[in-house]
Parts: structure tokens; sequence; C-alpha cells
């Protein structure tokens, strides 16, 4: 009936399999879960240890880090029921019934993919961890009403429920890891025209990343969007920053917002490492990273 598949980097994934466990106390169908150790140097044997303990849970490793999208697959060809769960490392449900709801889901409807969406603590976190928290909360914290209004704009792969045959026909179409994987995912489902739907059933995302990690990191996610772009791999897209972007090109405005960027890229530095970061010059900040890469 339902496996679930949990890609694992040098995380300890103790309190979701037991959230997990306790969840499918109270429905009963056929489950598995995988866990992938993608290469990890930390927590293997802890987590190896919790996986004995949990009924229907098995602990796979990989000697090497072959990235997000590479163990998304090798877990997905693994499993051995039609319907995959996938949840990444640092997420909790944030209901208990969270298994039962995907499962009332698929029992009555046709659906091909379902996202339970993501959200975070309503606790401010310690000050490093502000830029991450302040930007999930705001772009990505989002209910499933407004999300079905452009259903594969909002992609999060940490917490969505696919058919198994349907996810290994969209991931043969992918050939690279890295960043960009749900924008190119969420392209490719909507050019296959795949039945998909969103939920309430959030994941809480507990793995924050620092915010001079998260800069980094967003930087980089940005130069992937970019070469997805370049190559038309997602050209049909819906993402908001490209929409932006390309209208600053039809403007011709796309070498002033480049330079802006250059001379304001330290103080805008300074003020998203800070301890109040402005979340709207985030996205300057990104719109100006996207328009100076070909600078």
């Amino acid at each position: 009936m339902l496996s679930i598949l949990i890609p694992v980097y040098n995380y300890k994934i103790k309190n979701l399999l037991i959230s997990l466990d306790n969840a499918f106390e109270i429905i009963d169908f056929d489950y598995e879960i995988l866990c992938w150790e993608d290469g990890s140097v930390l927590y293997s044997q802890e987590n190896k240890a919790i996986c004995k303990s949990i009924e229907n849970a098995n602990h796979l490793i990989s000697v090497e880090n072959k990235g997000r999208i590479t163990s998304r697959k090798s877990l997905a060809q693994k499993a051995k029921y039609d319907w995959l769960l996938f949840l990444d490392a640092d997420v909790i449900p944030e209901s208990k019934d969270f298994i039962e709801r995907y499962f009332e889901i698929i029992k009555k409807n046709n659906y091909e993919a379902i996202y339970g969406g993501i959200c975070y603590d309503s606790e401010t976190p310690e000050s490093e961890y502000i830029l991450r928290w302040k930007y999930g909360r705001k772009y990505e914290q989002i209910e499933a009403k407004k999300r079905n209004k452009h259903p594969y704009k909002h992609i999060v792969s940490s917490n969505f429920l696919i058919k198994k045959n349907i996810f290994l026909k969209i991931c043969s179409q992918i050939n690279n890891d890295g960043y960009g994987y749900d924008l190119f995912f969420g392209a490719l489902m909507k050019s296959h025209k795949s039945n998909i739907y969103h939920i309430d059933n959030s994941a809480i995302h507990k793995g924050l990343d620092k915010n001079a990690e998260f800069l980094k990191k967003t930087e980089i996610a940005t130069q992937r969007l970019y070469e997805l772009y370049n190559h038309e791999h997602i050209r049909n897209t819906e993402n908001s920053l490209l929409k932006l972007f390309e209208k600053i090109k039809e403007l011709h405005l796309r070498k002033i917002i480049a330079t802006t960027f250059f001379i304001f890229k330290k103080p805008l530095t300074k003020q998203l490492l800070s301890t109040k970061p402005n979340i709207k010059l985030l996205q300057f900040y990104k719109l100006g990273y996207l328009s100076s890469l070909t600078f």
C-alpha cells in the first residue's frame, strides 16, 4: 500500500520515526519505511539502531554522497508499494493523523500526487537561524486552498505522496543533481498534465540553516534556476522570480538591476545576516543575483 521514503544526510531521524510509528497505531494497512543514508558521516549508527526498533523500518546505506535526486530515485526503485510518501529527514508531521489524512485522500480520489505542505514553528528561533525561519513562514508555509490555485507552482518535495510509476517517469527526465529540483519537478509534472492536489497536512521543518549558510544556498539555488531557464527546461514555469526576471529583460532593465546589486551587495548582505533581516530585501537580493549572472 504505502512506502515511506526518507533520504538522510548527517541528521538524526529518531523523532521522525517515532512520530510515524505512533501514526500507524490508529490505522491498519501495509506499509514500509525506507531510510537511505546518503554518505553520512554523522549519526549513521544511531539512525540504524532506531530503524531496528521501529516496525517495518529499514536502514539502507550509500557509502558515497550521491545527492538528493539520486537518493530519491534509489529509494523509489527499492520501494515495494505503489504509493510513495517522501519525507525529508528534518521534518516532523504536524498532526497525529498525518498518515490517515493521506490515506483518506487516495482512498476516495484518483490523484497521481498529493502535497501536504510545509510549516514552521511559531516560536522565533535563535537569531542565527532567523533568516531561514522568516523566509519559510512567509513563502513556504501556504494553506492548501491557495496552493491549489496554482498547483504546479507550489511544489515542495519535503512532504508529498506520489504514485511510484509517475515518480519514476518524471525522474527519468532529470539527469543531474543539485538545487532547482522542486521547480524542475513541478515543471515536468505540468508538462505531463499530472493530476496533483494540495491538502493541509503539513510537516514541520525543523532543520533550519544558519543565516550565512542559507544565503549561500540561496545563491546556488538561484544559479541553478538560471541554468534550467537558460537551457529551456523550465520555460513553462509559474515561478514568480523568473516571471519578474523576464519582465525586467523585456524592459531592458537587467543591466541596471545587476549594477545596483553589485553596488549594494555588501550592505544588503549585512542586513540579511542581522538579527532582524528584511525578507523583502532577500527577494531583491535573489533578483539582483539572477540579473548579474551573465555580467
